[in-house]
């Protein structure tokens, strides 16, 4: 009797449906291979048959499609099969897709499945369908990843204080899905969890310098690492990898977007978060915005900035949409191989950054991996233990409200300027004025030994005057018998040992 085989099915794709999703019913609905035996054919037809769910399913009447009120009966339908919800700031319609809400299908599938249910469908048709679903779906954005608490794995929702997870559910507002799964680890102690993973020898590999185990750089990058998987600011902070090439900073951001997932990372730069509205509307639901190697662009505005870091709102805007209001729970994580200029100097800015310098050099070293950032990337099973480890330092951190290791803003702002304008940091701090001069030559020679014993790549000699122009006058001057190029009114300030070792903090 096919009605009865019809409604045992669309019976087992309703259970389905609530436990799972809707994402992969469209397939079940279609596959053949399911047989049954029917046992008792009472019971199917007043359990089953007589759910007027069911049999509407297993009786499709072309007439409730077909009149005056077939828009009515497709949302109807529509709203049946699939759970929906729609942004009221922003007219998205998401859809449940059995553990999050996503906008990846929604409108294509009101749009294929109201196709399928009336005959002749219009374009008219298929429009009003997805107005009237808007209008029965609003819902505030803020009602989405409301608790910081509740994280959306593969294998159901951690809850992050009991470390206990339960099944996925449609009434559980998320849009963020971390693609890993949570087992609980087997020690508390992390090092023992990861001691013999990629991960876990190329970070402490990183942070190895000449011998040397940087063990505060070590665990502020894993308290960065952890800090996306909490869906709220912790201590108002954002972070700067600092670092030429070949050191590992590119790789562990590499990693951080591959372990939260890319679709809940926007690749947005600095300096147009602080200028761009229309590109800060991409942060909208982001466990993290991420932007490797910065230019060199100055940072004029930083308010933008320093909002998002303490959970207070931004006025962004969608193209040809109205503006609204976002209240952005992403990190702001960036690399740089030197800081862009800042207008704003005052504490409020520097105290929010996280400053990591990457040392390695792996170029030409022994300890190099090839392929590092493809191999962490593929192996699932080892991101799944990472992100269960490392769960831990985000419950800590979401308890806390702080990171570990952080430095004064005024050490911050003083590293910060060095880097961004080396040369107004050479012409303040390591040139006097004097009655004499010093020759063009001996100038650079004494800039290049400041710059390298800092561990920084100085400029060449042509770069090096031309920016050094604006702050001492040149002529010719004779010395020692010959005319030679010289900076007028300078002396060297030859630092004491103690003065270069600030400089080396790090």
């Amino acid at each position: 009797q096919e009605r009865i085989h019809v409604a045992i099915y669309r019976a087992i794709c309703e259970v389905f449906q609530s436990d799972h999703g809707s994402s992969d019913m469209d397939s079940m609905r279609n596959a053949d291979s399911i047989k049954f035996q029917i046992i008792n054919n009472d019971i199917l037809e007043s359990r089953i048959c007589g759910n007027p769910k069911m049999i509407h399913y297993g009786n499709y009447d072309p007439e409730l499609y077909n009149g005056d009120d077939k828009i009515d009966n497709v949302v109807r339908e529509l709203q049946l099969r699939h759970t929906f919800v729609t942004i009221r700031k922003t007219e998205e319609i998401l859809l449940y897709n059995g553990k999050i809400y996503d906008n990846l299908q929604a409108e294509t599938i009101i749009k294929e499945e109201t196709e399928k249910l009336i005959p002749n469908c219009t374009s008219h048709s298929r429009h009003e369908v997805i107005n009237k679903i808007k209008a029965q779906t609003y819902s505030e954005l803020e009602k989405f990843d409301l608790d910081p608490n509740l994280i959306t794995v593969e294998n159901g929702i951690l809850n992050l204080e009991t470390l206990e997870l339960s099944p996925h559910t449609p009434k559980h507002l998320s849009r963020v899905l971390l693609p890993v799964e949570y087992t609980k680890p087997k020690s508390k102690d992390i090092e023992k969890n990861l001691k013999d993973t990629l991960f876990w020898k190329y970070l402490k590999a990183s942070f190895t310098v000449n011998g040397k185990f940087k063990k505060k750089e070590f665990q502020t990058v894993l308290e960065i690492i952890a800090s996306p998987i909490i869906k709220r600011h912790v201590d108002e902070k954002a972070f700067m990898f600092l670092g030429g090439g070949e050191n590992g900073k590119s790789v562990c951001l590499g990693y951080i977007q591959s372990l939260i997932g890319k679709d809940n990372v926007s690749n947005i730069a600095l300096q147009d978060i602080a200028e761009d509205k229309f590109l800060r509307a991409n942060l909208v639901g982001k466990s993290a915005n991420i932007f490797p190697d910065l230019e060199q662009n100055e940072l004029r505005h930083t308010g933008k900035v320093k909002a998002i870091t303490s959970n207070e709102g931004i006025e962004v805007q969608k193209k040809h949409q109205q503006g609204f209001t976002l209240y952005p729970f992403c990190k702001l994580l960036f690399s740089c191989n030197r800081f862009p200029k800042v207008f704003d100097q005052s504490q409020g800015f520097f105290r929010r950054w996280i400053i990591v310098k990457w040392e390695r050099d792996f170029e030409n070293d022994p300890a190099r991996i090839e392929y590092l950032k493809e191999k962490l990337d593929e192996n699932q099973e080892e991101k799944n233990l990472v992100f269960s480890s490392i769960v831990a330092i985000a419950n800590r951190l979401n308890k806390d409200g702080k990171f570990t290791h952080s430095k004064d803003w005024k050490e911050i702002q003083k590293e910060w300027n060095e880097n961004a304008d080396p040369i107004d940091d050479f012409a303040t701090n390591w040139i006097v004025d004097s009655e004499g001069h010093k020759t063009k030559r001996e100038t650079y020679h004494f800039y290049k030994k400041v710059m390298i014993e800092k561990g920084e790549i100085p400029k060449g000699i042509g770069q090096f005057s031309k920016a050094f122009a604006e702050y001492y006058e040149e002529d010719r001057v004779e010395v020692d018998g010959r005319t030679q190029r010289s900076w007028l009114n300078i002396d060297f300030k030859v630092p004491k040992q103690e003065t270069l070792s600030i400089a080396d903090t790090t």
